[in-house]
């Protein structure tokens, strides 16, 4: 992938051989089923892709404290963040998610079925003390697709992963929809933007699902609110997981000030160190009305995912006429752009750029504006300037 399809952002004593996520991908791949869906209630085999943002979010210290206090998962529609979510509540409510200490080699964590061996040097896990999980949607009328998925795999609708519930001895009336009480205490619950109600929680792990939403000023104090509870546990080593499509840009999203934050590290503006930023779309110089380009931008955005998505299904729905292009270029090419109102778009301004170009003292680049896109009788104001290079 080119250096405009990734945005990569991860501490700089950052390491996957020290590292839980190992551990975490073998119970998940064990215990967990697909949720609700075409696939629902089939095993699970990660790819490589989500395997190793996996083993990125649950990498460690040298003194074994979790490096991220923030993880961020930025992908296309229909790319399952939200299942990949649900997957790790599980973890975090039942499986060994937290670190207790460095293995010699041979040694086993078991439970059940279950059985890993850790090889030498290898973080070896211990669950949760007292987990509080909270998922986080925008709609009060719904519990939201993670949690939906952690519903579905507790039995809450009748079937789910039979492993999971005989193993930690879940009873069906202990899954409900505004919460799932856990046997050795904990609880999962789902939550919306009545924020106030949430000031004082001690949450153990928090998902927040589709941040690109979170636009209003409630969600925005949810978000706050949350993620200062998530300070409050030092022992229980809490994080919050984001998860995102792209968002669009002006609106001030808690996905676009994430976005935001992870460009300052980079570029140094900021010495933050425990945000994981994992970002990925199609390439900038995707051409929409070129169906080759649009395919390979399609199979950049999706990575792996790309072979068993209905890519042409998109291809017919980006070229509807009735689809504005705005909404293509961010739900399935999880690109930034502005919205279809707007006079110039963020994939056009880019096309224009030339990086080979260079100007010399004493030329001229012209500057202009139109600024009545929606003026009567078609009038535009129109000014232009001409600047000389010093």
């Amino acid at each position: 992938m080119g250096m405009d399809n990734k945005l990569l952002v991860r501490s700089e004593s950052h390491s996957r051989k020290v590292s839980l996520g190992g551990l975490a991908v073998a119970w998940i791949e064990h215990f967990c089923v697909h949720g609700p869906g075409d696939v629902q209630g089939k095993p699970i085999l990660l790819d490589d892709e989500f395997a190793g943002f996996v083993y990125d979010a649950y990498a460690l210290s040298r003194e074994g404290r979790r490096l991220y206090r923030t993880a961020f998962l930025s992908r296309a529609k229909g790319r399952a963040k939200s299942e990949l979510a649900g997957f790790l509540v599980l973890f975090e409510a039942f499986g060994p998610a937290r670190f207790c200490g460095f293995a010699k080699g041979g040694e086993t964590f078991r439970t059940g079925a279950f059985q890993y061996t850790y090889s030498a040097g290898e973080p070896m896990g211990r669950p949760v003390t007292y987990p509080f999980i909270r998922c986080l949607a925008t709609e009060e009328t719904q519990a939201g697709n993670t949690y939906d998925n952690v519903y579905f795999n507790l039995g809450g609708y009748g079937e789910g992963s039979v492993r999971l519930i005989e193993t930690y001895g879940m009873n069906k009336n202990s899954v409900g929809l505004t919460k799932i009480q856990l046997p050795d205490g904990g609880e999962i619950v789902p939550s919306t933007a009545s924020s106030s109600a949430k000031d004082g929680g001690k949450e153990s792990f928090a998902v927040f699902d589709e941040t690109h939403l979170y636009i209003m000023p409630e969600l925005q104090r949810m978000w706050r609110t949350v993620t200062r509870n998530l300070q409050k546990r030092k022992d229980a080593d809490p994080w919050g997981l984001e998860t995102s499509t792209m968002y669009a840009p002006g609106e001030d999203s808690i996905a676009e000030q994430s976005h935001k934050t992870a460009q300052d590290i980079l570029a140094g503006k900021l010495k933050i160190d425990n945000l994981l930023f994992d970002h990925r779309q199609a390439s900038m110089s995707t051409k929409l009305g070129d169906a080759d380009s649009l395919m390979n931008g399609l199979r950049e955005a999706y990575g792996p995912a790309a072979d068993w998505m209905d890519l042409d299904g998109m291809v017919q729905s980006i070229y509807d006429p009735r689809n504005p292009v705005s909404d293509s270029r961010r739900y399935f090419l999880n690109q930034p752009t502005a919205a279809s109102d707007s006079w110039l778009t963020y994939p056009d301004w880019e096309a224009c750029g030339d990086s080979e170009l260079i100007l010399l003292p004493g030329e001229t680049i012209t500057l202009g504006f139109d600024g009545s896109q929606k003026r009567a009788r078609g009038k535009a104001a129109y000014s232009a300037h001409c600047l000389p290079i010093v």
